[in-house]
């Protein structure tokens, strides 16, 4: 069975008593990574966000990003819908469960990658880990599978130090599984979010141009 998007208007009326935070994000980045992989062909791009959340841990949200996959008929921009639910275990231990639409636009020759994708997320005093599954990958009929760890900790009252490793696999990436990894800071200062990482992975064969060469990252963020 296909992964079914579940409009947040769903959500929404279930929530309707309760009271909503609505909060966005713009962002620039110098590169647009997903998973160690560049989804602008190693050119900069410039993201938003929009996200309502409930007291109940509900939330949704849409994001966007201009994309350039260097195909001669490429999509140019990437929309996302999703909407989830957070909460505690225990006073150091959370989860988030969260479900994707990932929506790519531009193409011209009737091409569609459209998928849907769920998250699971667990959360542990400066430890995250995330699994996230779709059996619709790009809308070619295959699995995906994709694992994550990742680590955060302050080493001064202002800068953290990043860390991430992820590891791809699944019928999609069939002999093509690969691992990424980062190392960072990120911090924030006169109302910005900064952070800088350099990113790396074992893509298997020859470098693709600007896809998934290895690269610093720089991105700065303004949230309101």
């Amino acid at each position: 069975m296909k992964l079914t998007w579940l409009a947040p208007a769903v959500l929404f009326a279930a929530s309707a008593v309760q009271a909503a935070e609505v909060s966005s994000t713009i962002t620039f980045t110098n590169d647009y990574r997903f998973r160690g992989v560049s989804q602008t062909s190693g050119d900069p791009a410039l993201q938003g966000s929009i996200d309502v959340g409930f007291d109940n841990g509900i939330y949704a949200g849409i994001w966007g990003s201009n994309v350039n996959f260097g195909d001669s008929d490429n999509a140019n921009l990437e929309i996302d819908y999703y909407v989830g639910h957070a909460g505690d275990l225990t006073e150091e231990l959370s989860y988030a469960a969260t479900l994707y639409y990932f929506q790519y636009h531009g193409y011209t020759d009737g091409t569609d990658i459209d998928f849907a994708e769920i998250d699971l997320q667990g959360f542990y005093k400066d430890f995250s880990v995330l699994y996230a599954y779709t059996d619709n990958y790009v809308n070619s009929g295959d699995d995906y599978h994709y694992v994550a760890a990742d680590y955060s900790t302050a080493i001064t009252e202002q800068v953290n130090l990043d860390l991430h490793a992820g590891y791809t696999f699944g019928d999609a990436y069939d002999d093509a599984e690969y691992s990424d990894y980062s190392i960072g800071l990120s911090g924030s200062a006169a109302g910005l979010d900064l952070s800088v990482a350099y990113l790396t992975n074992d893509v298997k064969g020859s470098k693709i141009d600007d896809l998934d060469d290895n690269t610093v990252v720089f991105a700065v963020s303004r949230s309101f």
